[in-house]
């Protein structure tokens, strides 16, 4: 009899989804969209109350009060859309993951999380990846991620059926679409002056702004399956100064900087000299050196603006599907005749060296580890250039420059100059008096890597008429607010992650027989510029002539000699 009982006892446990020794608890539907709705609201959105905190006050407690029950609802709307058996745990899953990691680095280094930041992680590159992991995202992720998905697995849906499955989904669907209009109505002039004010306040709300970002980057890649008609820009370029009019071909080494701010730059001023040997070539007669020191980005992210920088479009048109889809600067001078090549040591070209010759330079001594010395550039440089051939060269130096977080990567002892560095990735965790030498560091060795190019080039002056640029993709925020490392939407960023360094050397040979006035360069380089004046300054520095270029935007056009 009692055998039969514990049986008895045991299959009714089973049954209803445990053991005898431990049953799970069975709960509504909609008490599992509510409890995880609270939970995302009140643990993930610290840098969203901050934010109505700075930005609302305390004096205003009936506005914080609203938006924070705004951002329940929303949220409660956006699980209670997958209310479905089969679908709410996956989703909660993806939820508290999103949220976790958004959360993590949103604390960790004031970016925000929108669909540029989101692209720019989905093109971030393995050793990059490998840069963010810590111990402190590691302890976030299993306390924000792995506990919640582990209780989520203990609790048991008791799903309806019959009809009450569809109003069990719609009621509480239909609730939070009234309750969110009641609210927006009686309170849109305070609410929406807020975030018209306050724009980055959308890109805190956790989840919602992975969703957001990952909706708009599934839009754009269903949009790509039909792509538009690739458009060739510059079909009538040719070179107005060949090579059979002048003594030597040319030979312009673009060097894309990574990561550098303007106002790191000891040619711009800053109080450190991070920039020795470029400030001393300033400095020497006849060396030669131009600098730009108002220069601002076309993105804050590598995968925004470096399609920008080489496309016709410009920043206030700039769309990336277009500038992806039609011919960029190095297409046009391709075009004209002019060899045009990309030497990459960063996470690729985004789509700008398509149709040109693409290398990735490798050296036993140079890459060691996870990532190569910029200094490898210089020596596919070299085996790239090794034979002249009397054409035109237009070749693009792509560098890992002061890519973070792991900035003390980025040189090696001998060249640290300013110590002690952060030595983590963590970067909240650091001084950042030792984040800041970390980085000016890497500052120090992007200088040597553009001396050692202008003593390459100047190595080769029997063969070519030799010439330097150098400009940086973006800048980056060194904790300043509470802001670290890149990325913040343009409107939004602070001077730090726009205001980018960007220096020429001419030689001799160059100038005189590409009949340009140092001079006058000089003093168009003090102007305010930016990347829009890259694709017709380019074409213009290598003498193509095109309707696609501007002179308006030609740095070069009010600067020629006849």
């Amino acid at each position: 009899m009692a055998l039969s009982y514990k049986r008895a006892f045991h299959a009714q446990a089973v049954a209803h989804g445990g053991t005898a020794r431990f049953q799970r608890p069975e709960i509504k539907p909609y008490w599992m969209v509510l409890i995880s709705a609270v939970a995302l609201t009140a643990f993930y959105n610290f840098p969203f109350y901050s934010a109505i905190e700075q930005y609302v006050g305390f004096e205003q407690p009936m506005l914080m009060g609203k938006l924070v029950l705004l951002l329940l609802l929303v949220n409660h709307l956006l699980i209670s859309l997958f209310s479905v058996r089969f679908v709410l745990k996956p989703v909660l899953v993806f939820l508290f993951f999103s949220a976790a990691l958004s959360g993590y680095f949103m604390n960790a280094y004031g970016v925000l999380i929108d669909k540029h930041m989101l692209q720019n992680v989905l093109e971030t590159d393995v050793n990059e990846a490998r840069g963010l992991l810590s111990t402190g995202l590691l302890v976030h992720v299993v306390l924000f991620f792995v506990v919640p998905v582990v209780l989520l697995n203990l609790i048991r849906v008791k799903w309806p059926v019959g009809f009450k499955k569809i109003t069990h989904w719609l009621a509480p669907v239909a609730i939070n679409v009234v309750l969110i209009l009641v609210l927006a109505l009686t309170s849109y002039e305070e609410m929406a002056s807020t975030f018209r004010n306050h724009r980055d306040i959308k890109d805190l709300v956790v989840p919602v702004n992975s969703v957001a970002a990952m909706v708009s980057l599934a839009n754009k890649a269903a949009a790509a399956q039909f792509p538009q008609e690739y458009q060739q820009v510059g079909l009538d370029a040719t070179v107005s100064l060949p090579v059979a009019d002048r003594s030597k071909p040319n030979l312009v080494v673009f060097v894309l900087g990574e990561t550098a701010r303007a106002d790191h730059f000891g040619l711009n001023g800053y109080e450190r000299d991070t920039t020795p040997e470029l400030s001393q070539l300033a400095r020497t007669s006849g060396g030669n050196l131009i600098n730009f020191p108002r220069v601002s980005s076309c993105g804050t992210a590598t995968a925004l603006s470096v399609p920008c920088m080489f496309s016709w479009l410009g920043r206030p048109d700039y769309d990336e599907a277009v500038a992806k889809n039609s011919d960029n600067f190095l297409d046009v001078m391709t075009r004209a005749g002019i060899v045009s090549t990309w030497l990459d040591n960063n996470s690729g070209c985004k789509g700008m060296c398509d149709r040109i010759p693409t290398i990735r330079p490798e050296d036993t001594e140079l890459c060691q580890g996870e990532y190569c010395d910029d200094l490898v550039l210089l020596k596919g440089a070299h085996e790239q250039l090794d034979a002249a051939d009397n054409k035109d060269h237009f070749m693009v130096l792509h560098q890992l420059g002061s890519h973070g977080p792991e900035y003390f990567k980025r040189s090696k002892p001998d060249q640290k100059r300013f110590l002690p560095e952060c030595e983590s990735n963590e970067l909240q965790t650091c001084d950042q008096e030792t984040i800041i030498n970390a980085y000016d560091d890497s500052i120090l060795v992007t200088d040597q890597l553009l001396a050692e190019t202008v003593r390459m080039l100047k190595s080769m002056q029997s063969d070519y008429n030799t010439a330097l640029v150098y400009v940086s993709d973006h800048g980056e925020s060194l904790g300043e607010g509470g802001i670290y490392l890149h990325g913040i939407p343009y409107m939004l960023a602070p001077e730090a992650q726009t205001h980018v360094p960007m220096v020429m050397w001419l030689s001799d040979g160059f100038r005189i027989d590409n009949r340009i006035d140092a001079e006058c360069l000089k003093q168009v380089a003090s102007q305010l510029l930016s990347h829009d004046n890259l694709f017709s300054s380019m074409l213009g520095l290598m003498n193509v002539e095109s309707e696609a270029v501007k002179p308006s935007l030609n740095i070069f056009e009010s600067c020629r000699t006849h």
